[in-house]
């Protein structure tokens, strides 16, 4: 919540005062004049973690013609006063601060919602926003666990909501393009699919001193929510604690959203799950630990595999008529041409626009799925969860996508789902 000083209640009260001494002005933006947006047609929106992707995200969202943050919501209170002072910056009035989610749901009613959250916070938030009959731009991967993917999924069904992720790769122009080739044939039979997603290279910050405590503008409780009891400790909190398996998954689950989705999406493979994994890893050392480097390869009922390794970035398509790499910011291909050829116009097209977050907003106003839809993120993180499960077991799974679990394994099927830490549940808040 917000923190009232004293100075800062009576120059409030001045304010106010002063305000009832002035007759009112209504600004033209608030008519919906010189082509701004009337209050009635604006997506009121508000932002929940917003360090880092979550505050990028909020930013991207609020430039949109239309848009207005009217609360922002973090556990740590530096970052909620640098959101704050973002929006208002933009020309907005300040947004309504908390610190607890709960509380902004039971005093905000806003059109959607932009979380940055991390992994181990998706699941429980996310179905609170969607049973709260709220829109939600969510961040990449889906969620921590299957189960809460899977949760997420049900409930954007259920309550009727749109829901974009964070796989921003699907509105880039030289990914697209590279999909568009690949769908249409242009390199024949697609024999085999390579992707990169990098290894972990971060470097660990220092351990704790000696009674060491989380920083006092924090709530450590509440950000460690559902997750099992962890004491604080720098190397697992901020940004850092993707790589240990309490609270994220590691290299390998935090870009599963980005080249094995294109590759997946290229394949016509992100409307199923895959039936088998296999693969192995290299440990990082405690108390990270994920994996720092791993391969691994997933395969569809149709006999089709893709592999995926932390060993180089971007994706390797090999066709009966050449090959093609795509990457951020580069593509090459081994049939001269093909890459500006025109296509035709029957040819297949990749859905949505190349303004990622203006579809979200597009999609909240006209109802359409997004280009990245809940059901697409929930497939693609799924190649995730399942590459974790073989590298961590070492043993060739078998997945069955309609029941959740794997066969005839109940070791890895546990690494598919997680206990909540009371009193958090995906069902209610």
């Amino acid at each position: 919540m917000s923190h009232l000083t004293r100075r800062s209640f009576l120059k409030n009260t001045a304010l106010a005062g002063a305000a009832l001494s002035f007759p009112s002005i209504i600004p033209a933006s608030a008519l919906g004049k010189d082509g701004t947006v009337a209050p009635s047609n604006r997506l009121q929106l508000v932002g929940i973690g917003l360090k880092s992707q979550g505050g990028g995200d909020m930013r991207q969202l609020m430039s949109k013609k239309g848009v207005q943050v009217i609360a922002v919501c973090d556990v740590d209170r530096r970052v909620l006063k640098s959101a704050s002072e973002n929006v208002v910056k933009k020309g907005m009035a300040a947004p309504k601060e908390y610190v607890d989610f709960r509380e902004m749901l039971a005093k905000e009613k806003p059109d959607a919602a932009v979380h940055g959250l991390p992994d181990h916070w998706h699941g429980v938030i996310s179905c609170a926003l969607l049973r709260a009959g709220i829109d939600v731009y969510g961040e990449k991967p889906l969620a921590k666990t299957w189960a809460e993917g899977k949760a997420i999924a049900d409930a954007v069904k259920e309550n009727g909501r749109v829901w974009q992720t964070g796989m921003w790769q699907r509105s880039t122009p030289n990914f697209r393009r590279g999909v568009e080739l690949v769908r249409n044939g242009m390199l024949g039979k697609i024999l085999k699919v390579e992707v990169g997603t990098g290894p972990n290279k971060q470097v660990m910050p220092p351990a704790p001193q000696p009674g060491e405590k989380a920083p006092a503008e924090v709530d450590y409780d509440l950000w460690v929510g559902p997750s099992a009891d962890f004491a604080y400790d720098p190397r697992v909190f901020h940004f850092h604690w993707r790589w240990n398996m309490n609270f994220g998954g590691g290299m390998l689950l935090d870009w599963v959203c980005h080249h094995p989705d294109i590759a997946a999406w290229a394949m016509g493979k992100d409307a199923e799950f895959p039936v088998s994994v296999e693969g192995t890893g290299k440990l990082r050392e405690g108390p990270w630990d994920t994996h720092a480097e791993y391969d691994y390869t997933v395969g569809y009922a149709d006999g089709f595999q893709m592999s995926i390794s932390s060993s180089f970035m971007g994706m390797r398509f090999h066709g009966e008529k050449g090959e093609l790499f795509v990457t951020r910011g580069k593509q090459e291909c081994s049939v001269p041409g093909l890459w500006e050829k025109d296509l035709g116009p029957d040819a297949w097209r990749c859905p949505g626009t190349t303004d990622h977050f203006q579809e979200f907003v597009d999609c909240v106003q006209s109802r359409r799925r997004p280009i990245s839809h809940v059901m697409a993120a929930h497939h693609t993180t799924t190649i995730g969860h399942l590459g974790n499960a073989a590298v961590f077991t070492g043993r060739k799974l078998r997945f069955d996508g309609a029941a959740g679990k794997f066969i005839d394994d109940a070791g890895a099927t546990a690494m598919l789902s997680r206990e909540l830490r009371k009193p958090w549940s995906l069902e209610k808040i």
